[in-house]
């Protein structure tokens, strides 16, 4: 009995302090009303769920206020100029973004694969420029720019897409004066275009692929405690005030069984996997890092050996993504 009691005192122990460690990581969360966020675009965002998803993600860990969604004045079929007008014509402007363009004026666009000057390719360089720098005169804190997924069944436009992702991506990493974000969808679309869209719609993502676009845009901005809302607060990637890319990768579950903590995660590309175990002391009792060298889903397992049994708070790195959630080790 008294072996019960004081191992009930110490679970209670470790619960009263783990649920006082995450109330204090909980603190540092915006709070966001429905227009302090905008999604902006054409139809990959107009004709979707991904607004709607965001704004039920942002909800149930308790960023966006009250019942409304996030604001969007993305519009279908418009080219980078109109999505920028449509920008600079929203009223009250945003404090943040999350924002695509180019897929309308790629369709006609006809590149040779890898060729960054390509005649369509550098003219939405341009209207991307000119974007940013309205975000800019408009005080924008901070924008995700989205790169375009393949578009399953036109081959043309996947491939003027994916120059776009390279040259994109460039001008995000040379951007200053605001924080920028680029979140490419390729890597979360890969393996899953027959369950992320409809047969015969090969642009618009269905409801699992608007889920699944949601979960990257939030997942890259409640990374590093929320980085992306903070400006004096940069996150692990951004080295000169800019961020050049989100790594996706997405720990989807945290088990242990015999000794052992297995994490079930997916990767976008070879990244250093951390695990550290804290316990009710405040004290890592186990860090360890493994070099993972395949992308994709997987599981990775770590053995923290000789640690005691019991309740720990757990904390796994991987890529630019950080996951808190307690464990029983058993």
């Amino acid at each position: 009995m008294h072996h019960i009691n004081r191992h009930f005192l110490k679970l209670l122990t470790c619960g009263i302090f783990l649920s006082g460690m995450i109330m204090q990581a909980s603190a540092a969360k915006p709070t966001l009303t429905a227009t302090d966020l905008v999604c902006n675009g054409e139809s990959f965002f107009e004709m979707t769920k991904i607004r709607d998803e965001l704004s039920n993600l942002a909800k149930t860990d308790g960023v966006l206020t009250g019942n409304e969604n996030f604001k969007q004045i993305a519009a279908s079929g418009q080219p980078m100029s109109v999505i920028m007008n449509n920008f600079i014509k929203c009223t009250p402007k945003p404090k943040y973004l999350v924002t695509d363009g180019g897929g309308i004026d790629l369709f006609q666009g006809n590149c040779q694969a890898g060729d960054k000057n390509c005649a369509k390719v550098q003219e939405c360089k341009k209207g991307l420029e000119a974007y940013i720098a309205e975000m800019k005169k408009a005080n924008v804190k901070a924008f995700i720019w989205m790169g375009y997924p393949e578009a399953p069944g036109n081959q043309s436009l996947t491939t003027n897409q994916a120059i776009w992702t390279t040259v994109s991506k460039e001008v995000i990493a040379a951007t200053t004066g605001i924080k920028a974000v680029y979140v490419d969808l390729l890597p979360v679309f890969a393996g899953h275009y027959n369950e992320y869209f409809n047969a015969g719609d090969g642009l618009h993502p269905n409801l699992n692929g608007s889920k699944a676009a949601a979960k990257a845009f939030w997942d890259a901005l409640k990374a590093d405690d929320y980085a992306f809302f903070d400006t004096n607060k940069v996150p692990t990637s951004n080295k000169n005030n800019t961020v050049s890319s989100v790594k996706q990768s997405f720990i989807e579950n945290i088990v242990s069984k015999s000794g052992n903590v297995a994490l079930s995660l997916s990767i976008d590309q070879p990244s250093n996997i951390s695990l550290r175990l804290i316990n009710a002391c405040g004290r890592s009792v186990y860090t360890s890092q493994q070099n993972v060298k395949l992308s994709g889903k997987q599981t990775v397992v770590f053995t923290p050996g000789s640690t005691a049994h019991g309740l720990y708070l757990c904390e796994v790195k991987a890529g630019n993504i950080v996951s808190q959630s307690t464990v029983f080790i058993q």
